[in-house]
């Protein structure tokens, strides 16, 4: 048994498809994610130390994950992991190998499973894989929780559903009240023919909203621009909702459809997800809301309501098919979006864990 450096994306990325070739569950969030993120010429690599490591015993990769230190970040996360079932020696292995690397690069702890920041993926699905992920969820075999359930913090989280009609109706009757209260809010959806200015609207936004939050960090231009640069063939202006006062953008919402709807089972959001979308129309029931969020001043007067309101309004007029809508993952100790999002969105949807630990 020993530790195995892989040659690059192509080699990891068809070994972590060989831990999904018999699941009829499984669809491909995973590869599109792993090829922006340990890309050589792409931004978040340049900004980060990365090693792709895997543990080989009888000729066979029995686990394997991508340790990353980001330049913004004291943590070293382990991300795209992945391992065979009853694989507690190799993973072992591997955890002794990655704690080892975090120490040497000055990290204050392993972050597992953080695919590099939270805007690519983050934790195992806790709940039975009953259902295909949704694009952008976490997917995987319920007992990779059993590698980390000693010696590792637990952090745990989780996301809501319910359908389009219930959530709308909830929402409209406090708009007039919130419509009130909230003052000289201006609503204007994204205009991604500016393409780079939109996004650093985006960067500048998150970053102060999102500064103290758990598995957020610092991002860069250019980090963002060249992740969304992956979406935007399958994005409109609706997707994407900013509020201003007096001309200086205070919050935002981004929502997308299920692609995964588009997209055969093992498959991936790709150019035929794009032709299927945009140019045949078919019809997407679940709708997204990946991000919201508002400056904490302005917290207090109503605006992420109005934010969920508007994008309520734009997912009736642009996507008429979808019939639900589903929260992202949400942390279990932010009892504040807990409670304002299970107001509307009143059914659980899937639970997801993150283990950490102190080096």
């Amino acid at each position: 048994m020993e530790i195995v450096t892989f040659g690059g994306i192509s080699a990891y990325d068809r070994s972590m498809r060989g831990f999904y070739k018999r699941d009829g569950t499984f669809k491909n969030n995973k590869s599109p994610a792993l090829k922006i993120v340990c890309n050589p010429g792409g931004a978040f690599f340049r900004n980060s130390i990365q090693k792709m490591i895997g543990v080989m015993d009888g000729g066979k990769i029995r686990c394997q994950c991508v340790l990353i230190r980001h330049k913004a970040y004291d943590a070293l996360t382990v991300g795209f992991f992945e391992a065979e079932e009853g694989a507690f020696a190799a993973v072992s292995l591997m955890m002794d190998y990655a704690e080892s690397l975090g120490r040497k690069l000055g990290c204050k702890r392993l972050e597992v499973s953080l695919d590099g920041h939270c805007n690519y993926s983050v934790g195992f699905l806790w709940s039975e894989a009953k259902a295909p992920p949704l694009f952008g969820e976490s997917y995987n075999p319920r007992y990779y929780h059993d590698f980390f359930a000693c010696g590792y913090t637990k952090i745990t989280f989780q996301s809501f559903r319910d359908s389009f009609n219930n959530i709308y109706s909830g929402v409209s009757r406090l708009l007039p009240g919130i419509k009130r209260r909230s003052g000289d809010i201006r609503l204007t959806c994204a205009d991604f023919r500016r393409f780079a200015q939109t996004m650093k609207r985006y960067t500048d936004l998150s970053n102060a909203i999102f500064a103290n939050h758990r598995y957020c960090f610092y991002r860069a231009y250019d980090e963002d621009l060249e992740l969304f640069a992956s979406m935007k063939p399958l994005l409109g202006p609706c997707n994407l909702i900013f509020a201003s006062k007096n001309g200086i953008d205070i919050g935002f919402i981004l929502l997308y459809p299920d692609f995964n709807e588009l997209t055969p089972a093992g498959g991936e959001v790709n150019a035929g997800t794009w032709i299927r979308h945009k140019l045949l129309h078919r019809p997407i029931r679940t709708i997204k809301i990946a991000e919201m969020g508002v400056l904490p001043e302005y917290r207090a007067n109503g605006t992420i309501l109005l934010l969920f309101a508007e994008g309520l309004r734009q997912i009736k007029s642009h996507y008429p098919n979808a019939d639900r809508v589903v929260s992202s993952w949400i942390l279990d100790e932010n009892t504040k979006s807990i409670n304002l999002t299970s107001r509307f969105a009143k059914r659980p949807h899937k639970r997801f864990a993150a283990y950490e630990k102190e080096l």
